[in-house]
């Protein structure tokens, strides 16, 4: 029997990051043959975990142009993985993760041409289409296409099968996340690898042992305007209650976010406004802060992961179970919430040291292992993709 062909699409850094220990893992298992589609749509802040991870891209593509919009940027992305699946080649599984404007395209084409559309991450739900727009609709709607539905959690399973998906087509499996930073944690502890101080180090952030590092990232859609705002004010009232309270900001390309946040914060010496940071970057800075505010479902899913309480800056996530585990709280963007949650892990040793033991949600490390065992299960057992409808 052939290698399965198995092909993987992702246009950002979290796509990568969550599926880059299935592709590792599929590239080492001889049952499969792997191809990488990477559509480009956030190119600058990819290049650097493909190269930490070692993805080998077969198919490079070019979704983003400047101003274009969302139905622009979903077309354009039709167009152009169209053009991949169109070269004769029989691919026996597409796999995407998430919820982005990639994921849904790449879903359509999958659908199109008939391909069997493995989900990474699926079931997460908002229930509220415009927070977070557009993921919310995106994976509602990939939810329609696929074959497989890899749910992280227990939740996003019954949230699938509230939807009427067959309980068959369901496998709870943990996130991929947690095998990403299992991996990297490994990898950054090897010699010959910089360590979480040197890159601070590296990074100009103070290293005396007496400051306590706190990590924001804020880049939605929905947060843009007055949301950005009030974060902007709620770090410099933390900032000035705190003297010791260092803020490290990786600040969003968009102008919407880096403009409003440079003009509010870029005096203050004690919040560090950074360039987006790489993905090594990223886990050392998280690794050594007390906690973090985040807007990012990723980092949502990353921070129990290193028990790192989470403040998350929206009125809704659809990971609740890192709420329901006692590691995050849902602040939104109302900055005297923000200041009254974010001063009390900073004040209260016992709140903090809750928050912090509280047991990761998200699975032990071996998600990818149970995908791709699942896919191979039936593909090879010729279990037909109208079957699993």
């Amino acid at each position: 029997m052939r290698p399965i062909l198995i092909s993987f699409v992702f246009g950002t850094r979290p796509e990568l990051v969550k599926l880059a220990p299935l592709i590792l893992a599929a590239q080492a298992d001889a049952r499969f043959a792997v191809e990488v589609v990477f559509t480009a749509q956030h190119d600058e802040l990819v290049r650097d975990a493909i190269g930490f991870f070692g993805i080998h891209i077969d198919h490079r593509l070019d979704m983003m142009q400047e101003g274009q919009s969302l139905t622009q940027l979903l077309a354009r992305g039709l167009q152009q993985i169209e053009r991949v699946y169109a070269d004769g080649r029989k691919r026996d599984v597409v796999v995407v993760q998430g919820d982005t404007t990639t994921v849904l395209a790449a879903s359509l084409v999958a659908f199109a041409h008939k391909i069997s559309l493995a989900h990474v991450e699926a079931g997460l739900r908002s229930f509220d289409l415009e927070h977070p727009f557009p993921e919310e609709g995106n994976r509602q709607l990939v939810s329609r296409l696929a074959h497989w539905h890899f749910a992280p959690t227990p939740l996003s399973a019954r949230n699938l099968e509230n939807e009427g998906v067959a309980g068959e087509r369901i496998l709870v499996t943990g996130n991929t996340v947690v095998d990403a930073v299992h991996w990297a944690r490994q990898r950054l502890s090897q010699p010959g690898t910089e360590s979480a101080q040197a890159v601070l180090s590296a990074l100009g952030l103070p290293l005396t042992g007496q400051e306590r590092l706190v990590l924001v990232t804020a880049h939605r859609r929905e947060n843009f305007g007055e949301g950005i705002r009030h974060i902007c004010d709620a770090v410099a009232r933390l900032v000035q209650t705190h003297e010791n309270l260092h803020v490290v900001w990786p600040v969003h390309l968009n102008p919407a976010v880096r403009d409003v946040v440079r003009q509010s914060l870029g005096d203050n010496a004690r919040v560090h406004l950074l360039p987006p940071l790489n993905y090594p970057q990223l886990m050392a800075v998280l690794q050594s802060s007390h906690f973090a505010l985040t807007d990012s479902g990723g980092i949502q899913e990353e921070c129990p992961s290193f028990g790192k309480p989470v403040l998350i800056l929206r009125t809704t996530t659809e990971r609740p179970e890192v709420v329901q585990a006692g590691a995050g709280r849902l602040v939104g963007t109302d900055a005297d919430l923000i200041v009254h949650e974010a001063g009390r892990l900073l004040d209260d040793a016992e709140h903090f040291a809750r928050m912090a033991g509280a047991e990761n949600p998200f699975g032990d490390g071996r998600a990818s292992l149970r995908i791709l065992e699942r896919i191979a299960t039936d593909v090879c057992t010729g279990v037909p993709p109208q079957a699993l409808m």
